[in-house]
């Protein structure tokens, strides 16, 4: 016999139809592969495994539970009319998780709280403005989360080709509202859409009104943002304001991370974008490939550790982001025509 909290995690599967029906949907298989790679848990299985609440278990959508051996919380998440996925998460890790997956092209935006933004933008977990926007072209993703962080969100997700819909419906111009997404990060934030994304996480209506409620609850979002785009927007500033803000946010996270992975695939999951887009963006602004101006950064930085005669050229080295001490000096030579100990004698003669 089924106890209540089981009995309200079965009704609420049944309210969405079957698992199977959904599989096949390009967003719900990437969600669900996604939640599965993090170590979550569906909930009818995470209650009758002993760490599922049933008061949160979501009376349409899916609710899943983060396995209690990698950390605690919830993740919600609600398929529309097969190209709109609604999303409400707040889950802690309490050890380092990673997930590679392998994503089609979406377009989201969401209210993100806590430690989540320094996941997702540089610039946003620098900001007091926690709105984020992605314009993603596809390819492989890579969710890496550090241990005892929060993390929490509401978001909604779509389609490429549901933009043409939502568009339709606010009687806006497709490409504008999509640029206004992908603006999102770097902007100034839009008035009323906290509050709106806000209301996917703390609302729980009843079945019998859920789908029309989320429904409702897209379009107010979708009708804040197209509030927000300026009444003038030709196309050529807004590809260059799109190139300059994705260059700005790479470059950022180079400068802060420059003993890190900065591998161009590493880059195009922090900036969410192709890598197409990323090296076209990267040689408008800066007349560069991104990878040379890592080498160029991590010269300049490892040059500078230099002039601290007490450090080990060893250590200067992995601090610049050189796999061993030879990898550093063979830059080095190739850049400034001298070893860097040879560069250090100079200096201290000098």
């Amino acid at each position: 016999m089924e106890n209540d909290a089981e009995k309200k995690s079965s009704s609420t599967e049944k309210s969405n139809g079957s698992y199977a029906s959904e599989q096949g949907n390009p967003l719900y298989d990437m969600f669900v592969t996604q939640l599965t790679r993090l170590h979550t848990v569906r909930a009818k299985e995470a209650i009758a495994r002993g760490f599922g609440q049933a008061n949160l278990v979501r009376s349409i959508g899916e609710t899943w539970f983060v396995d209690p051996r990698y950390g605690k919380g919830s993740y919600w998440f609600y398929l529309m009319d097969g190209d709109t996925i609604v999303v409400s998460m707040d889950i802690t890790y309490e050890r380092a998780v990673e997930a590679a997956i392998e994503t089609v092209p979406y377009l989201g935006f969401g209210l993100y709280e806590h430690a989540m933004p320094e996941y997702c933008s540089p610039e946003c977990a620098g900001s007091n403005c926690k709105l984020i926007g992605h314009d993603w072209d596809g390819g492989t993703y890579t969710s890496s989360f550090e241990p005892g962080k929060r993390l929490s969100s509401a978001s909604i997700t779509i389609a490429p080709e549901a933009m043409h819909r939502y568009a339709d419906a606010l009687r806006c111009d497709k490409e504008k509202l999509r640029r206004t997404i992908g603006r999102l990060t770097t902007s100034d934030g839009v008035p009323g859409l906290p509050s709106a994304l806000r209301g996917l996480d703390i609302t729980y209506p009843a079945a019998s009104v859920a789908d029309a409620y989320y429904h409702a609850k897209v379009i107010e979002c979708f009708a804040l943002l197209a509030s927000g785009i300026p009444e003038r927007d030709t196309t050529a500033d807004a590809a260059h304001i799109s190139d300059k803000d994705c260059v700005e946010c790479i470059c950022s996270y180079i400068d802060g991370n420059l003993s890190s992975d900065l591998s161009t695939k590493t880059l195009c999951n922090i900036a969410h974008v192709s890598e197409g887009k990323m090296i076209s963006a990267f040689r408008n602004v800066q007349g560069d490939t991104p990878q040379r101006y890592i080498r160029a950064r991590r010269l300049e930085h490892g040059r500078r550790l230099l002039l601290d005669g007490s450090r080990e050229i060893g250590g200067i080295a992995k601090s610049a982001g050189y796999r061993n001490q030879g990898a550093f000096t063979d830059a080095f030579k190739r850049a400034y025509g001298t070893t860097p100990r040879a560069y250090r004698k100079r200096l201290r003669i000098e």
